[in-house]
């Protein structure tokens, strides 16, 4: 098992609460023809962190890996803009509880354009230092 980490490529400022996991999930459906959002937990600049989907199911966020990965997506666009301390510390709470639920060894945290053949500049933080920081 592998937990990946994404962000959403939308600046934070137009996070608008569960509207905005709504629409990930509308277009995730409705775009891509998913069967739900594609990841299985979304941390928002404020607010409680959603869990969209089971850790048993795959979903669709790095392709050609989705079978033993737990995604998480980060909302904002980490390659524009820094990330908040507070959200920060969410996702690092988040992924250590993972690990630990899981049985996930650090060096297993991935961003997702850590992963073979995904071309992208997700997730726009320094994935070193976050495994440096679990």
């Amino acid at each position: 098992t592998h937990i990946d980490i994404h962000h959403s490529a939308s600046l934070t400022s137009s996070y608008r609460g569960f509207e905005t996991i709504e629409g990930f999930a509308n277009y995730h459906i409705n775009g891509h023809g998913w069967q739900g959002l594609g990841y299985h937990y979304v941390v928002p600049p404020k607010d409680d962190v959603y869990k969209t989907g089971f850790a048993s199911e795959s979903r669709w966020s790095v392709g050609g890996n989705n079978s033993y990965t737990i995604s998480i997506m980060l909302i904002g666009s980490f390659d524009k803009e820094t990330i908040s301390e507070e959200q920060y510390q969410k996702a690092l709470e988040l992924t250590r509880l993972l690990m630990q639920a899981y049985n996930v060894p650090k060096e297993h945290v991935m961003g997702h354009n850590e992963y073979p053949n995904q071309a992208t500049l997700c997730p726009g933080i320094d994935m070193d230092k976050f495994r440096s920081d679990l």
